[in-house]
């Protein structure tokens, strides 16, 4: 209990207020009731905050909170604003590069309109750029929170940046985002921030895309430069984004999209795909992809789920043919 007073700081409020009545540590813990290492450890917090003094003959006393945030804050602003001044040099600096760059792919596009990158690192900041100079409209198509991939963690923080700018935003994601609660709290951020969102069974503007280039565990990141590929892709989003159904932050569950997200889980279970596959293609967790296949089963008085597949093929629920 007195630890977590202590990280919330009212307790060392509490300690500060009796040194600043001239209280010394043995007798705020006596009026206080509290063991003197938890004054102790309040004293430490209070010298880190520069907020009490010791005199030269040992006596501690409290420091105005004005004279405090000098002395600790003005450092870390003279830092920030050195690496501001330098930021903006850098800028300076390489802006003429970039005009000639820029000159010479209008004259002769590049050769490699593909760049691969798998430094998580070099992602995000490749990310934040080309999310910061976005200036017609972000489209976007992902799979839930639960299975994004490490290196997309970073879309949805830049998708809501570009609504704040006033930047069209159009995300796609799968129907099982809906009962998803983080993906849904995303979704609701963005429609309630004017972006229009759909579901269905990473792309900025139509100038320059992100695709997932790497296998299952590799974090590599395709960066394709080029209107004719990156409006290939927008075209891709396009199809998803006509069959897709809206999606309404004040009606909770599937919304109409249950009966969808079972058939595409039976065509998968016909097709003799692992729970594994079938949850991350489907994007559900795999918890909730066996309650759903639970449910089918009783409703196809099916005993495994194989049965259960080749079942719904039979009633001609599913496309898929199953294999033998």
């Amino acid at each position: 209990m007195l630890s977590d007073r202590i990280e919330t700081d009212e307790f060392a409020v509490e300690v500060y207020e009796r040194i600043l009545d001239g209280d010394g540590g043995a007798e705020i813990a006596d009026r206080l009731g509290v063991p003197a290492a938890e004054v102790d450890r309040a004293f430490g917090l209070l010298r880190r905050l520069r907020l009490i003094r010791e005199t030269r003959n040992g006596e501690v006393v409290a420091v105005d909170p004005d004279s405090a945030r000098t002395e600790l804050l003005l450092p870390l602003e003279r830092a920030i604003h050195d690496q501001r001044s330098l930021l903006l040099a850098r800028r300076r600096q390489l802006r003429s590069f970039a005009d000639a760059f820029g000159r010479a792919e209008r004259a002769n596009p590049r050769h490699w309109p593909i760049q691969v990158s798998r430094d998580p690192r070099e992602t995000e900041l490749r990310l934040v750029e080309t999310a910061n100079g976005c200036q017609a409209e972000v489209l976007m198509m992902q799979s839930c929170v639960a299975h994004e991939p490490p290196e997309a963690r970073h879309l949805r923080p830049l998708v809501l940046d570009a609504l704040r700018r006033g930047i069209r935003v159009r995300v796609l994601y799968p129907h099982a985002a809906r009962a998803d609660a983080a993906t849904r709290s995303f979704l609701c951020n963005v429609a309630s921030l004017g972006g229009r969102v759909r579901t269905s069974d990473e792309i900025f503007d139509r100038e320059v895309a992100f695709l997932r280039a790497g296998l299952e565990g590799d974090q590599a990141v395709a960066m394709v430069h080029g209107p004719v590929i990156a409006q290939f892709l927008a075209g891709t989003h396009d199809r998803g984004w006509e069959s897709g159904t809206d999606f309404d932050p004040g009606r909770s569950g599937y919304d109409g999209t249950l009966d969808v997200v079972k058939s595409r889980v039976l065509d998968l279970l016909a097709a003799g795909l692992k729970d594994e596959v079938i949850a991350r293609r489907v994007g559900l967790s795999e918890r909730t992809l066996r309650r759903h296949i639970s449910a089918m089963m009783q409703e196809l008085a099916a005993e495994s789920r194989f049965q259960a597949g080749v079942a719904a093929a039979r009633a001609g629920l599913v496309a898929t043919t199953t294999r033998s």
